[in-house]
């Protein structure tokens, strides 16, 4: 299955814009699901730019940004090396032999695991964050909302789909066209996986869901969020017990 190339350097040099439900939208839920953070350990599995890494580590969490692409790292070292917090990791999420068992209170995840090729794999991630997560630890992530995948386009994003694309499929392939920050475009290959593999995968993994999110923009957010009719991002918020 064909995902999005995170190695390329025009590509995340682009994407560094950020789509823009990642300020508005994305990042102020999250903030408001984790709530106080001081002293608290968050790891953010596949942290792309560090964005949400930094954000957590201002509201005094310690953070751990991890990602597979080491291009990725490299960018997030050079923009936010001169602390310590956020500390940035290469590492596949699959294997996350870095960290110990029952070390994070919180593992986040933003628009991961639509970038997974394969349900093995997305399988083997929760059952690495239940791994490291502490007992009543959260594993947080969001996914592209199912509603956007029965329209054609939403206020931020638009889908083409190949013919024999089923919402059924787990790991059909798809493309996003996004808006970033700036106004401008950016296209990514994603992989869809349905509501009733998830809550599986992560029951099978030892966690529970204990919330689901639909996030809106947050008052003040520009054009085009100003006029938002329907969800465009899902926020699953899971339990370690």
């Amino acid at each position: 299955m064909k995902v999005s190339e995170y190695h390329e350097e025009d590509f995340l040099k682009r994407y560094a814009k950020l789509p823009i439900l990642n300020p508005y939208v994305a990042y102020p839920k999250i903030m408001e699901i984790t709530g106080d953070v001081r002293g608290k350990r968050i790891m953010d599995l596949g942290c792309g730019s560090g964005a949400l890494s930094a954000l957590l580590a201002e509201k005094g969490a310690y953070v751990e940004g991890v990602d597979v692409s080491r291009e990725w790292i490299e960018i997030c070292k050079k923009e936010y090396g001169k602390t310590k917090n956020p500390n940035f990791t290469v590492s596949d999420g699959t294997e996350l032999d870095a960290f110990d068992s029952e070390n994070f209170d919180y593992v986040v995840m933003n628009m991961v695991l639509l970038n997974v090729p394969s349900s093995e794999k997305v399988k083997k991630i929760f059952s690495e964050v239940a791994r490291v997560l502490k007992k009543g630890g959260k594993m947080i992530f969001s996914d592209l909302h199912p509603i956007c995948l029965a329209v054609k386009r939403t206020s931020t994003e638009e889908q083409r789909y190949g013919d024999d694309f089923s919402y059924f499929h787990d790991g059909a392939e798809y493309h996003s066209k996004v808006m970033l920050s700036d106004g401008s475009l950016i296209e990514f290959s994603d992989i869809h996986w349905t509501l009733e593999s998830y809550s599986k995968w992560i029951s099978d993994a030892g966690m529970c869901i204990k919330r689901i999110a639909e996030p809106e923009p947050v008052d003040g957010s520009p054009f085009p969020l100003d006029d938002y009719p329907l969800p465009e991002y899902i926020i699953f918020v899971c339990e370690k017990p």
